[in-house]
């Protein structure tokens, strides 16, 4: 029997009776879940879950220990009917039953712990709770289980909001005893206890914790922390991995996933962020682990913001997986000052102090050759004294193994260095590389590109500790320069003058060497460029019989390399024949000067004798030749010098150009797939030669004119026109990676030239035409990084129709990408792109003719699935069935908006839409 109830606004109704649902007659009510507070029969705290509205039912809670209870609030007059289960029929009591779980898959928190796995929550969430059960017992056994399954999430909800509250009372009472603590403080002069931690949630404890840590790591890397800070709206949508990387963009670093090796923390390992389990609580916490010295690493904490020195003890609470973090080069236009700085940033002051203080005595500890030579054959040999020849050997001893250890030292320094530098000069430089804008990649060939990028491993040995040495070798040993003067002036100046000449000679000759490197670095990025294009089109080569082809284009541009190689070998050869040459000329000369331009007459006027002795000569020849040695390394240094500018020109462009995450932009925040356009205009820059070998930037024609149009969150649109429409270019500009003209786009209201473009993107799915799929297994290419589980790839390939192939293969999830996606089909591969794009449940789907490669029957499973999503979609396509039930469709020709209406309204329009259709179905 049914029982009818009327309710006035405002009044409240509970259901009592858990074997009869509620059905909403008319008027609006408002289903809380409630739960008794306390003893108190009329005390209640209530938890909202949804809206009913007419026609719509609700169902009881069924909870064995009578705790949890479903209330209606009447927003307006409203009439209910109460109906018993047994009273419907089955298929009527499964579809009210599905409808109602359906709507309670709006809440957000049941809806996070479906998207986290729980198979129940799932069934809700896909609508097949109560598939294949023909009887009203199975379905009202099924309801029952289902809605205990309710009941004791609602009491979880309520218990989680016990502790939440709990939490607060105790850090409202932590924070009250702060502030008396403050106050006796402030009276005897001490500092305050920082009390910013007393009232705040969990997720702003977890933000504030992962902020501190990022900000420490962004400190020992020497990069400004400023920027390194994240909105709690924003931190919540991302997990934790998901916040350390989003901060450490922010920051303008990189990380990685790394493991730790046993004994890490006795080696330098570089800065990286871990997680610490404290021995007290057992609580887990991030830690940034930052080395002090090169073997003394410490564990700073938020709580501990003086941090833990890492010990063996201490390492076995850290756990092995990590993240290896990495500063980047500034987001604006880099100098080669900039980089050189950069390189000393990320070094150890103490290796650099070792090689100068190394440098210093190496340069001093050789002077005593020269001494101990002359005291020799001066003072020990005339008298044959052979008790001072084995103490001076012991000296000279002595100091050979001196300046042998010396030399171990410099050397494991700037080993040290030279690691340090790879590493970080690497990764700066190709984090950079990512964050430049796509319309830099268009003036390079992939080829060329890697070509240019190798110029980084050069640049990287001008901060070296090799490079640094031998500079400070050359300075200090100017004591030898002192110790030739004070044996002969004559033959000091010799020396210099000869010297000079050779140096200002080999100096000539290596500036002469410039133009030939910058010859054969062009030569050669036209040659890696070449080279790349033959091997991504042999194929084609090979169909066409153009393997003759091929290899002319291989051979021209090879050929124009070598032939600048040879001409800069035969530059080196006379170097090579100078540097052989001038030890021996410049010997012969200080020999004549010693033996002949030296003399002078003795006192009697007759007698002829020698301006030097022959044990000052031998001394001095010690002292000319260990400078003479520096000279010919100091000029090698300067040739290398000579090397290495063109290839920072070649590295110039990577340099030049401004990255597109600048840390300067605001954070988007979480958008709701609402976009606007407003009168966009758009044309491609063109990069045209300029008569003197150099090349200079054009602007073309507009590709897009003044194009204005809105579309609100949810609503899917369609954007149609014939080829070279401006379709594309459009996407392109939706996602920044080109820059109008005029005009601007908006996202939720905010313009997206002020907006950072990783926080735009993560929040959007796209698949573009021509996408392509990373070497690697089904499941990486579906979840990337981001914190996703099997599970979610698997409802991603089902959405896009391509979990029934995976399942198939031989490895399912786990089936490796071949290069090039030669193992699966071109509609796999472009199934995989349309999963990986759904995967991460974005607020804006864009879809560049993604399903041109799609059969009828996978295109309708993508239809379909993109149909029960709540995010906004524009889809560009040209198939009739993809577009028929868009709510919009926007026309495009010639670069402008010419049409814009419902399917219907365009082809009744008879436009430029209703010639497309017509020759489709023609």
């Amino acid at each position: 029997m049914i029982k009818t109830h009327k309710l006035l606004s405002g009044q409240r109704f509970q259901l009592y009776d858990n074997k009869k649902l509620i059905k909403v007659m008319s008027g609006i009510v408002e289903v809380y879940a409630t739960t008794k507070d306390g003893d108190d029969e009329l005390s209640f705290r209530q938890n909202y879950l949804i809206n009913a509205q007419e026609g719509e039912c609700i169902f009881p809670s069924i909870d064995e220990f009578d705790e949890i209870n479903i209330q209606l609030y009447a927003l307006e007059d409203a009439e209910l009917s109460e109906i018993a289960f047994d009273e419907l029929e089955a298929n009527e009591l499964a579809r009210v039953a599905q409808h109602w779980f359906g709507r309670l898959m709006e809440i957000s928190w049941l809806r996070l712990m479906a998207d986290k796995g729980d198979d129940m929550l799932q069934s809700w969430l896909k609508g097949n709770v109560f598939k294949e059960m023909d009887s009203q017992e199975q379905v009202i056994a099924e309801l029952k289980d289902h809605e205990e399954v309710l009941s004791m999430f609602l009491g979880m909800r309520f218990g989680a909001e016990d502790t939440r509250l709990s939490r607060r009372i105790s850090m409202r009472e932590k924070a009250r005893k702060i502030l008396v603590e403050n106050g006796i403080r402030s009276l005897i002069g001490e500092e305050h206890i920082f009390a910013g931690e007393a009232e705040v949630s969990s997720s702003q404890q977890t933000t504030m914790d992962t902020t501190f840590v990022v900000q420490q790591v962004g400190k020992a890397l020497k990069m400004p922390i400023e920027s390194i800070g994240i909105s709690e709206e924003n931190a919540k949508k991302l997990d934790n991995i998901g916040l350390i990387r989003r901060l450490m963009q922010k920051g303008n670093m990189q990380m990685r996933l790394i493991t730790l090796p046993k004994g890490w923390y006795k080696q330098d390992t570089g800065v990286m962020i871990g997680y610490y389990t404290s021995p007290d609580t057992g609580e887990k916490e991030l830690a940034a682990l930052i080395p002090e010295q090169p073997e003394v690493y410490r564990a700073i904490l938020r709580h501990k913001p003086e941090g833990i020195l890492v010990t063996e003890e201490v390492a076995k609470n850290i756990e092995k997986d990590a993240f290896a973090c990495y500063a980047g080069f500034p987001s604006r236009k880099l100098k080669l000052w900039d980089l050189i700085k950069f390189i000393f940033h990320q070094c150890w002051i103490a290796d650099y102090r070792t090689i100068i203080i190394c440098s210093l005595f190496g340069g001093c500890i050789p002077l005593a050759t020269p001494i101990i030579t002359e005291t020799i054959f001066q003072d020990i040999i005339p008298i044959l004294d052979r008790q001072g020849l084995a103490t001076v050997t012991q000296a000279l001893m002595v100091t050979s193994f001196t300046t042998a250890a010396l030399g171990i030292v410099r050397s494991i320094a700037v080993m040290r260095i030279s690691t340090r530098i790879e590493i970080s000069a690497e990764a700066a430089m190709w984090g950079r590389l990512m964050q430049l804008p796509t319309k830099f990649f268009r003036r390079f060939t992939v080829g060329e590109l890697a070509s240019r990028m190798g110029g980084i491993g050069v640049a990287k040995s001008l901060a070296s500790g090799e490079f640094v040495g031998s500079i400070l070798s050359f300075i200090f040993s100017f004591w030898s320069i002192f110790l030739m003067c004070y044996y002969s002036i004559k033959l000091t100046a010799a020396a210099v003058v000869v010297w000079l000449i050779y140096s200002l000679f080999v100096m000539a000759v290596m500036r002469r060497t410039l133009y030939f490197q910058r010859k054969i670095i062009d030569a050669g990025n036209k040659s890696a460029g070449m080279v790349q294009q033959i091997f991504a089109g042999l194929a084609k080569f090979r169909v066409q019989g153009g393997e003759e082809q091929a290899y002319n284009l291989w051979a021209s541009t090879f050929g124009e390399h070598w032939k600048w190689e040879y001409k800069l070998r035969w530059q080196n050869n006379y170097t090579s024949i100078i540097s052989s040459i001038q030890p021996f000329v410049l010997t012969m000369i200080l020999y004549w000067i010693a033996m002949y331009g030296m003399n002078e007459l003795g006192p009697d006027g007759k007698t002829v004798k020698s301006g030097i002795t022959y044990a000052q000569f031998i001394a001095f020849n010690s002292a000319y030749s260990s400078f003479n040695g520096v000279i010919g390394g100091v000029l090698g240094l300067i040739g290398k010098y000579f090397a290495i500018q063109p290839q920072i020109e070649n590295l110039k462009p990577i340099l030049n150009e401004v990255p597109e995450s600048n840390e300067e932009k605001q954070d988007a925040g979480q958008l709701s797939g609402a976009l606007e356009v407003g009168n966009l205009s758009f044309a491609y820059t063109l990069v045209v030669p300029d008569g003197n070998g150099g090349t200079i930037e054009v602007k073309g024609d507009d590709v897009i004119h003044n194009v204005s149009f809105s579309i609100a969150a949810g609503e899917n649109v369609a954007i149609v026109g014939k080829s070279g429409s401006g379709k594309s270019t459009l996407v392109r500009l939706l996602l920044g990676f080109e820059q109008p003209q005029k005009g601007s786009i908006s996202y939720d209201g905010q313009n997206l030239a002020d907006l950072s473009l990783p926080s735009v993107r993560s929040q959007l799915g796209v698949v573009l035409q021509n996408g392509q799929l990373m070497t690697g297994d089904i499941y990486t290419n579906i979840v990337g990084t981001r914190n996703l589980t099997q599970d979610d790839a698997w409802d991603a390939a089902e959405a896009a129709g391509v979990a029934e192939d995976i399942a198939e293969m031989p490895m399912g999830m786990q089936t490796v990408i071949s290069e090039g996606s030669s193992n699966i089909s071109g509609g796999q591969r472009q199934r995989i792109l349309i999963a990986r794009a759904l995967a991460g449940k974005p607020s804006l789907l864009i879809f560049d003719e993604a399903t041109s490669a799609l059969d009828n029957r996978s295109q309708a499973i993508v239809t379909r699935s993109l149909d029960k999503l709540k995010a906004t979609r524009i889809i560009v396509a040209h198939r009739l069935s993809t577009i028929r039930n868009c709510d919009r469709i926007i026309v495009m020709d010639d670069g402008r908006l010419a049409e814009m209406g419902t399917f219907d309204e365009l082809v009744e329009k008879g436009g430029i839409f209703a010639d497309l259709v017509k020759r489709q179905i023609a």
